[in-house]
C-alpha cells in the first residue's frame, strides 16, 4: 500500500497511522514492548548521505498501541518537486536493532512530498 503525504516543512501538524502488518492485522507496538519510533530519511542527496532522523524520545514521533502520530514536517527536509520515502522503525529493550514497520519495498511505503 502506497500513501501519499505533503508535509510544510516545520510545521507542527501531525499525521497519524494505525499500523498493521501486510495481512491488514493490527500491530500493536506497546504489546510488542516497543520503546523507541523513529522515522528516517536516507539517500545521497539528504544531509550528505547520513540521512535525517526524528523518534519518539521527542514529541516528533508519539505511538501508543497500533496508532503512531507523526510530524513530518520536523525532518527538516528540502521542499522540490521531488518526493521522499520515509522508513518507520520500532526497537525494544530486549531488541536494539532496528524492526522495520514501513518503508521502501516494504508492504506499506510512505510517499512524502514536502512543501515551504
Amino acid at each position: 500500500m502506497l500513501i501519499s503525504i505533503t508535509a510544510a516543512i516545520d510545521s507542527g501538524n501531525q499525521t497519524i497511522f494505525n499500523v498493521v502488518d501486510s495481512d491488514g492485522a493490527i500491530v500493536d507496538l506497546t504489546a510488542l514492548g516497543a520503546t523507541i519510533v523513529t522515522v528516517e530519511v536516507c539517500g545521497p542527496l539528504i544531509n550528505n548521505g547520513s540521512g535525517v532522523t526524528i523518534d519518539s524520545t521527542t514529541n516528533d514521533v508519539i505511538f501508543l498501541n497500533d496508532t503512531i502520530m507523526i510530524k513530518f514536517g520536523q525532518l527538516k527536509l528540502k521542499s522540490g518537486p521531488s518526493f521522499y520515502y520515509p522508513k518507520i522503525s520500532y526497537i525494544t529493550a530486549a531488541e536494539t536493532e532496528k524492526q522495520v514497520l514501513v518503508g521502501e519495498g516494504y508492504a506499506t511505503e510512505i510517499k512524502l512530498k514536502v512543501i515551504c
